[in-house]
C-alpha cells in the first residue's frame, strides 16, 4: 500500500516539474502540494525536493517571495548534498534580489555537479561583471557603484533604442 501513495506522490511531483517547465506556476504549486499531502498520508516525511520546487514555484509566480526563499533554504539545509537544491535556491535568491547568496548556492551546486546545466546557464545569464568605472577607486566605493547603475541603464536604453530602429 505504502508503494502505490509514493508513487502517486512521485506521478504528482512529475505533473508539477512539467507544469512549472511550461510556466504554469499556479498548477505547478497545486501539483507540489498534492504530492506532499500524499506523502502526510503515508507518514512519510515530506521529500525535500518537492519543498524546494515549491519554493522555486512560488518564487516564479509571484515575483519576490520570502515563503518561497525560506522554503528553498530549508530544503537544502536538509539534503546538502542535492545539486538540483542548490540550483533552485540560486535562482529564487536572485528574484529576491540577493545575488551573493544566489552565486553562492550556485558554486555549492556546482561543487557538487561540476556540468550541472542549469546552473551554469544561470551563472552565463547572471554573472557578467563589468569593470569599475573609476579603475583608481575600489568596485564598491560610492562613485563606482552610482556610476555602474548608471552605465547600465544607459545600455539598457541604447540596446532598446538600437533594436527599434532595426
Amino acid at each position: 500500500m505504502p508503494d502505490a501513495s509514493i508513487s502517486a506522490a512521485e506521478e504528482f511531483f512529475r505533473k508539477a516539474i512539467d507544469q512549472l517547465e511550461q510556466k504554469q506556476y499556479q498548477q505547478c504549486i497545486s501539483m507540489l502540494r498534492s504530492a506532499m499531502d500524499t506523502e502526510k498520508q503515508t507518514s512519510a516525511a515530506p521529500r525535500m525536493k518537492h519543498l524546494s520546487y515549491l519554493g522555486l514555484a512560488l518564487t516564479l509566480s509571484q515575483g519576490r517571495s520570502e515563503e518561497g526563499q525560506k522554503l528553498c533554504e530549508q530544503a537544502v539545509k536538509r539534503e546538502f548534498y542535492d545539486a538540483d537544491l542548490f540550483c533552485n535556491l540560486g535562482i529564487v535568491s536572485l528574484r529576491n534580489r540577493r545575488r551573493k547568496q544566489a552565486f553562492e548556492a550556485f558554486r555549492k551546486g556546482l561543487a557538487l555537479r561540476p556540468k550541472h546545466p542549469r546552473i551554469l546557464e544561470e551563472l552565463d545569464r547572471h554573472e557578467r561583471r563589468q569593470d569599475a568605472v573609476f579603475t583608481a577607486l575600489p568596485r564598491n566605493h560610492l562613485l563606482n557603484r552610482i556610476a555602474g547603475k548608471v552605465r547600465y541603464r544607459f545600455r539598457l536604453i541604447f540596446e532598446r533604442d538600437s533594436l527599434a530602429s532595426d
